[in-house]
């Protein structure tokens, strides 16, 4: 599926499957996030996330964006949210709740900016990948320069209708998909 559709390439080693996309993302934050680390979040959010970084003891960093923006951050938005403390990014496209896509020049400049912070680790939440009504689904980690610090998070319920399935995934890179796998 991954390289199929979305061009991308993983070894075995770098997948991991699990009970639902929510299941992953958390587990991800579980294996990178501490007491006092940063993760920023764009507003509107799924309102899991916040509580999954609670959990964790992390603090949330929210970046607003209204109707007048698409429900899409900005680069510069990016970088007036970053700290030495930022540990981790969760963006969501297709977006929940706001159905809101990234194109790929909007991604372009998300990652230019996390290009210029090795700290941080990009949560690509793309669970909605599949229900997206202006184009071709672009992918954050597509940028060479961020693919080894993004997580790719999916899975199968809401492409293929199978919600009780509760099967997820996670691919990205080895050590990070190592600390998910002994959670």
């Amino acid at each position: 599926k991954l390289k199929k559709e979305n061009g991308l390439d993983y070894t075995v080693a770098q997948i991991l499957c699990s009970n639902g996309a929510k299941q992953s993302v958390c587990n991800v934050l579980m294996a990178l996030v501490g007491t006092g680390d940063e993760v920023i979040i764009p507003a509107p959010y799924w309102v899991s996330y916040p509580e999954m970084v609670k959990l964790v003891n992390g603090t949330n960093v929210f970046i607003s964006a209204g109707i007048e923006q698409n429900f899409k951050i900005t680069p510069a938005q990016l970088e007036a949210a970053i700290t030495p403390r930022t540990k981790a990014f969760i963006l969501c496209s297709p977006s929940n709740p706001t159905g809101s896509v990234y194109s790929k020049d909007e991604l372009a400049g998300l990652a230019a900016v996390l290009a210029k912070h090795s700290q941080i680790i990009s949560i690509a939440d793309e669970i909605y990948e599949h229900i997206n009504y202006v184009g071709k689904h672009e992918s954050i980690t597509q940028f060479p320069e961020i693919y080894d610090r993004v997580v790719v998070v999916n899975g199968v319920s809401k492409a293929y209708a199978m919600t009780g399935w509760r099967i997820g995934f996670i691919a990205g890179a080895q050590w990070i998909v190592s600390a998910c796998n002994k959670l």
